[in-house]
């Protein structure tokens, strides 16, 4: 380990070893008894050490971390770049690793090695110490055993209600969650033992009687009746699939009497409609559904996607064709014809997806690529789509070898898109030979539409003459400079610190409380760093210690920057 490892937090050494390690640090130099350097992060930092081999005596970085006066990863970062060795660090990561699973075995372990009877005393306390805990150990317990009694279902339902509601008749936005997960677990276990023991009417009821219990019950709901409704439906559907012409009948009559009664609040009662329309219809109600649809998907031939219907259980805009497609398997129509009608409308973007996936897990790569170029030329309104299918083009063709394909297929993307990102800009910057890129990459640039994309190439490129000119042009240069500015202070130190010259000036009028000195400091330090800077905040902190002389908490910081 490195002395002056020491100084910094554990954490904090593994990130600067990352930036390291990934290149970030760049233009290190010694000056005197200080090493200075720039490292790339989210902005370009300046950083600057005093490091004689073993210890650091003094330290800065324009981060913001580091202006609390915290040593940082940008430092770290450097000091390992000058030391050139890592190893240390990743052995003692590995020792630390090794003693922590020695001192605390995994929890699954203690579990599988733990006596039964011991097991069994732990959940009967924690029952007796938490009622939701209770209620969590009977939900993931509860129908183990096939109860043969329903109504001991019910009462189990309602102890689960119960609990979360403290009793009362309201469950609030922090239990909801928790009553939620608990009400399905139970009702998952208690409903598939019924159903696995071919009791399909009771596994109905008793989901049914969870359902109409949440439709009659005050929730803060965030997504959490939804989670329950659908697996209450989940259960009806396996319920009415499966159980005799008598029960089904039954279930059918117990739909038809209070679908819209009331039973329930009224934006419940939609899925009890839909399961009405849907999965009791019989086969002449299903045909003309179908027949209905129909006439959506013919209206919508010629678009990228389909005219929607609103269902509650498959989606409040599931697309007509998908939709048709559910209810031709349950008519009994097999994969090939259900495929063949999909064929007829490959114009939709969903029928196109259906076709890539299928391409992609058949393994049939030349299909693949043919559907991913016919979606490029339909799907021209979406640049978030076609760029998907253009990263996808280039992950096979790379796969292949087929490097020509690739490299232009990375080129078009780059420049037609505008949603590549630096790494994009490198791999395709691999691709070319030196002449090539010194034009090629001009035009990338000039293509990105966002000048601060033009800004972050231009700085990847070191076109610096050409970067500073691209953020002068800009309305707003502050933020530009404050990421940047390090790399162009040698050439372009005097405008750049005229540009912070205006701003802190205006900041210091306005300048009243803790936050707005704060970041007064942070800029009159940025400042310091760069040639004639050091001259300018002197100056304006005489200025401004003699101009505001009531701002005792504001002079005592500039003090420390005379």
């Amino acid at each position: 380990m490195f002395e002056w490892e020491e100084y910094f937090e554990p954490h904090i050494l593994r990130r600067g070893s990352t930036y390291e390690r990934d290149g970030a640090v760049q233009s290190v130099r010694k000056q005197g008894e200080y090493i200075e350097a720039i490292v790339e992060g989210s902005e370009y930092y300046r950083v600057k050490i005093k490091y004689d081999g073993h210890t650091v005596s003094d330290a800065y970085c324009s981060c913001p971390y580091a202006a609390g006066g915290n040593y940082c990863k940008h430092m770290a970062a450097v000091l390992y770049a000058v030391d050139d060795n890592t190893t240390s660090l990743d052995n003692a990561d590995e020792e630390i690793s090794l003693q922590e699973e020695d001192s605390m075995l995994p929890v699954q372990q203690l579990i599988a090695a733990a006596d039964r009877n011991l097991l069994e005393k732990t959940l009967l306390e924690l029952a007796f110490m938490d009622d939701k805990v209770e209620s969590r150990i009977r939900a993931m317990l509860g129908g183990a055993e096939g109860k043969a009694d329903i109504a001991d279902g019910k009462c189990e339902v309602d102890n689960i209600f119960a609990v979360y509601s403290g009793y009362g008749d309201f469950i609030d936005y922090h239990s909801a969650f928790g009553f939620a997960d608990d009400l399905v677990t139970y009702l998952t276990n208690a409903a598939n033992k019924l159903l696995e023991k071919g009791r399909y009417y009771e596994a109905f009821e008793l989901s049914m009687y969870a359902y109409v219990k949440l439709g009659n019950c005050d929730i803060d709901d965030d997504g959490e009746i939804t989670m329950i409704s659908n697996c209450c439906y989940e259960i009806w559907q396996k319920a009415v699939r499966n159980c005799s012409a008598q029960e089904k009948s039954k279930i059918k009559s117990w739909f038809l009497e209070h679908a819209d009664d009331g039973t329930v609040i009224d934006y419940m009662e939609d899925m009890l409609q839909d399961f009405l329309k849907y999965e009791l219809a019989d086969e002449e109600d299903l045909r003309e559904e179908i027949r209905q649809l129909d006439h959506l998907i013919e209206e919508s031939k010629g678009n990228t996607s389909c005219k929607s219907v609103y269902t509650s259980f498959y989606g409040y805009n599931i697309e007509a064709i998908d939709l048709r497609i559910i209810l031709m398997k349950r008519l009994g129509a097999d994969e090939k014809e259900i495929d063949d009608f999909r064929k007829q409308y490959i114009c939709f973007r969903s029928v196109r997806k259906y076709f890539v996936q299928k391409a992609r897990t058949e393994g049939d790569t030349e299909e693949e690529i043919r559907l991913l170029k016919e979606s490029k030329a339909l799907d021209t309104d979406s640049v978030y789509l076609v760029n998907t299918y253009s990263e996808r083009l280039i992950e096979i063709y790379h796969t292949q070898k087929e490097y020509s394909l690739e490299k232009a297929e990375r080129r078009e993307a780059f420049i037609s898109y505008q949603l590549s990102t630096i790494d994009d800009f490198r791999r395709y910057r691999e691709m070319c030979t030196g002449e090539e890129w010194g034009k090629e990459r001009v035009i990338l640039i000039n293509s990105r539409k966002d000048p601060e994309k033009r800004c972050e190439l231009l700085a990847e490129e070191k076109m610096l003459p050409e970067l500073f000119k691209e953020i002068s042009f800009q309305g707003e240069k502050l933020h530009l400079f404050n990421r940047y500015g390090y790399l162009l202070m040698e050439s372009y130190s005097e405008p750049i610190l005229q540009e912070y010259f205006k701003y802190v000036s205006s900041a210091a009028e306005y300048a009243r409380n803790r936050s707005s000195y704060d970041e007064l400091i942070r800029y009159l330090k940025r400042m310091q760093q760069y040639p004639g800077g050091s001259e300018m905040v002197r100056d304006l902190c005489k200025e401004w210690i003699a101009k505001y002389p009531t701002r005792k908490v504001m002079i005592q910081e500039l003090r420390k920057m005379i």
